[in-house]
């Protein structure tokens, strides 16, 4: 293959942190040289050799007011990577997740029409959900979208955009390594035992909406089956709040806070019950029988209702298009309700079949139709369009360099960060990474929380 080809990939936060690290690792093995790829990414895409222009939690801001507040910088932080870009001329940009933020700065640079390759965006936005109408406008600046799940590359197509259907990065993990038995003689669990797996949720805010209803769940369950343990993985930053909300139970329970115990004890699971967000499909891919429950402010619920287009919240049904998995959302989010829906899943062997075998199918349909792992076929799709790039090739020994403009020639904006120091990809550079509790926002999470931004405030008043 060509090794002259360029790449710019920017990640802003975990979840696209870890997608840029599977790519960089796919092109690596495709045989592009690791100094060909720059760009912005965390942990995993460092871990690949990237050296981070900027620390990469200095690209994500969560909340309207928030992003109010750093408006200013993040705009100066859109400029220099334009910049960087334009002087740099790579064959492709990757821009990964995040689209509050990367689709600002793709639209920046199709606009000032400097830059003359290929703008790919890994990870679609759920137009299918909210906002259809995002499709034209994103097919205007974008040259290639990546997505993750089967039925979304037609949302974008009909509007003349290159889409692809890569597959969901769920399938790059081997589920078939992760046993029973892996987690429950680490622990010392009876394996007899009927074992329920309880998700509180990944922040504070979802452990102060949902904590008393899954404690009270808890107990109830205990009194309709006591031959249960209880399995409650969680976060390590989470571990005051998710303790005091346990102490006290009289059902066992086993707690775990490493991240790289998660899909053991996934598989550890006979049933469970979760908040509604990503563990939902994670669930799911690792076959475990479950119900998600989620509860919203009133006037919260009332936006997201009128907003959301789909019938239902957990993407395994979304998938499947039918209520495979129970869902008791808002008023239906009470302890007896969804002790309810496990007791069926723990009591009746047809209802966790159904579930299960609903489930296969799903982690069938998140693998692309050539087999390939989702970072190969990223890979694969990208190193296609940079074979189409028209940008600006480098000067030979008998050619000049053009001449740099002043815009090329600027300096890093200052970052919260490190005020003094503007950031410079230097060899040994290790740039900032998120706190291990970071965890990104699916669509309808950012929802949720733009919602509660823009509520917090009448309602502070309204109680005055």
């Amino acid at each position: 293959m060509d090794t002259d080809k360029r790449f710019f990939l920017i990640a802003g936060e975990p979840s696209g942190d870890v997608l840029g690290g599977t790519l960089i690792h796919a092109l690596k093995e495709k045989g592009v040289p690791i100094a060909n790829i720059k760009g912005v990414g965390g942990e995993k895409m460092i871990h690949e050799g990237l050296k981070s222009m900027v620390p990469m939690d200095e690209l994500c801001v969560m909340g309207l007011w928030e992003v109010i507040n750093q408006i200013g910088r993040l705009s100066r932080l859109i400029d220099y990577l334009v910049e960087k870009i334009e002087k740099l001329q790579p064959d492709v940009v990757v821009t990964i997740d995040l689209p509050d933020f990367n689709f600002r700065l793709s639209d920046r640079l199709k606009k000032r029409g400097r830059y003359r390759g290929a703008l790919v965006h890994y990870v679609a936005p759920s137009v299918w959900a909210w906002r259809p109408d995002r499709a034209k406008k994103i097919a205007g600046f974008l040259d290639g979208l990546m997505c993750l799940l089967p039925f979304e590359p037609e949302y974008f197509t009909q509007h003349g955009l290159r889409t692809e259907f890569v597959g969901h990065p769920l399938v790059e993990n081997d589920k078939s390594k992760y046993t029973r038995h892996t987690f429950c003689d680490k622990y010392g669990i009876d394996t007899d035992k009927t074992i329920v797996g309880v998700f509180f949720g990944s922040r504070e805010s979802e452990i102060k909406a949902m904590g008393k209803i899954l404690r009270e769940s808890i107990d109830f369950l205990y009194e309709q089956e006591k031959d249960i343990v209880v399995l409650v993985p969680t976060l390590s930053a989470l571990e005051l709040e998710v303790t005091n909300l346990l102490n006290g139970l009289e059902c066992p329970v086993y707690m775990s806070l490493k991240e790289d115990e998660k899909w053991e004890a996934f598989a550890a699971c006979d049933v469970a019950m979760a908040v509604s967000g990503t563990v939902g499909l994670e669930l799911a891919y690792m076959e475990v029988p479950h119900v998600i429950t989620y509860k919203a402010h009133p006037l919260t619920w009332l936006i997201v209702k009128f907003l959301v287009k789909v019938k239902y919240a957990h993407l395994a049904n979304i998938i499947l298009d039918k209520p495979l998995v129970p869902e008791l959302l808002q008023g239906q989010s009470k302890a007896y309700n969804i002790v309810k829906e496990a007791l069926r899943l723990i009591r009746y062997e047809e209802k966790r079949a159904e579930q299960i075998e609903g489930f296969q199918q799903i982690g069938a349909l998140l693998r692309p139709e050539s087999g390939l792992l989702p970072s190969h076929k990223a890979a694969d799709f990208v190193l296609e369009m940079a074979q189409k790039s028209k940008r600006r090739r480098r000067p030979t020994p008998n050619q000049p360099a053009p001449k740099a403009t002043p815009a090329q020639e600027s300096t890093p904006p200052i970052v919260k960060s490190s005020p003094q120091t503007p950031p410079q990809e230097t060899p040994g550079e290790q740039a900032k990474t998120p706190e291990p509790s970071a965890k990104p926002m699916n669509d309808f999470e950012r929802l949720y929380k733009l919602a509660t931004d823009i509520l917090s405030p009448l309602l502070q008043k309204l109680r005055r």
